[in-house]
């Protein structure tokens, strides 16, 4: 443990609603809408007017190399088959998949903070 800080030490400010300590469902649901609002990028189609976009459709459709591109000599069929559609592309678009599934995550854990919240304040103080 660094320093003399108590690892049980409790904020004697921790609930008070002072400037620091804000709870909005308004606000919440308007970070998930802006959240959302990446999500186009992506997901989005792979290109758009002729460029590659950041989508993982991009990833798909433009990083899926094959002998034929690479070549079908030995040292070549083998960095295809690192780099090629069943390869490295491939698995980096799963990746990036798997972190566009946790942001989906992450904007419903804000919005369904945000309808507790809500509900919270109904039940507490009557409103709406």
């Amino acid at each position: 443990m660094e320093g003399d800080q108590d690892p049980l030490y409790i904020d004697p400010d921790l609930f008070d609603s002072g400037p620091g300590r804000e709870h909005s469902p308004t606000q919440m649901r308007a970070i998930a809408e802006e959240l959302k609002s990446y999500l186009g990028g992506m997901t989005g189609p792979g290109s758009a007017e002729g460029y590659t976009n950041g989508s993982v459709n991009g990833i798909l459709d433009h990083c899926q190399l094959s002998e034929a591109q690479i070549g079908t000599w030995h040292d070549a069929s083998a960095f295809s088959r690192t780099v090629g559609a069943n390869s490295g592309g491939k698995k980096f678009a799963q990746v990036y998949q798997e972190f566009i599934d946790a942001y989906k995550d992450v904007i419903a854990a804000v919005e369904a903070s945000a309808a507790n919240h809500s509900a919270g304040d109904k039940a507490n103080e009557g409103k709406g």
